[in-house]
C-alpha cells in the first residue's frame, strides 16, 4: 500500500517539510547580526571591560513552528495508513502526536548554537553578564563596547571598531 493515497497529500507533505527545513535557518545570535525590528532604531552604547568569558550552548526555548509542522506532517502520513475510517483517524492522531514531538526536537537541534557568556564591568559599580553568539570572540581584560539596542544586546572589542559582516 502506498504511504500517500493522493498526490495532493504528497504535495502538502513536501511543502510542509520545506517549511520545517526553512524554520531551522536561524541566525547565530551574534554581534554581527540584526533583526528587522532593530533597523533604523537607536541603541545606547556603553564602554566596559570583559572580566571573564565562558563558552555556552544557546538552545531555543520553544519552537511552535517545528512542532506544528511536524504534527501536520505526521497527521497526514498517519491518516493515509489503514483501510477503514476508524483506522485512518487513529493513524492521523498518532501521527500528529509523534510528528509534533519529532518536529519540535528536530527544530531545537537545528537551532542550537554555540555562544559565549561575557561578564562585563562597566566601571560604575555595575557588572553584567551578556550572552551572544560566538562570531566575535573577546578575551578577558579586553575593553569593549556594549550596544543596548531594541532587538538585542551586542558586545564587541573597542580596538576593532564596530563589527563588519560581509
Amino acid at each position: 500500500m502506498a504511504l500517500f493515497k493522493s498526490s495532493r497529500s504528497l504535495a502538502l507533505a513536501v511543502g510542509l517539510g520545506g517549511m520545517v527545513a526553512l524554520s531551522g535557518c536561524a541566525g547565530g545570535y551574534g554581534a554581527t547580526e540584526r533583526t528587522a525590528s532593530g533597523v533604523g532604531q537607536t541603541a545606547t552604547v556603553r564602554e566596559g571591560i570583559v572580566i571573564s568569558s565562558e563558552a555556552v550552548t544557546i538552545r531555543p526555548d520553544r519552537n511552535y513552528l517545528g512542532a506544528a509542522t511536524g504534527a501536520v506532517l505526521g497527521g497526514i502520513a498517519g491518516s493515509n495508513v489503514g483501510g477503514g475510517d476508524d483506522e485512518r483517524a487513529a493513524g492521523a492522531v498518532a501521527g500528529a502526536v509523534l510528528g509534533g514531538v519529532l518536529g519540535n526536537e528536530v527544530s531545537k537541534g537545528v537551532n542550537t548554537r554555540q555562544g559565549i557568556a561575557y561578564i562585563i564591568d562597566f566601571g560604575n559599580g555595575k557588572i553584567q553578564e551578556i550572552v551572544q553568539g560566538a562570531d566575535v570572540v573577546i578575551a578577558p581584560g579586553t575593553p569593549v563596547y556594549v550596544s543596548f539596542g531594541t532587538d538585542r544586546v551586542r558586545v564587541w572589542p573597542k580596538t576593532q571598531g564596530y563589527p563588519q559582516s560581509y
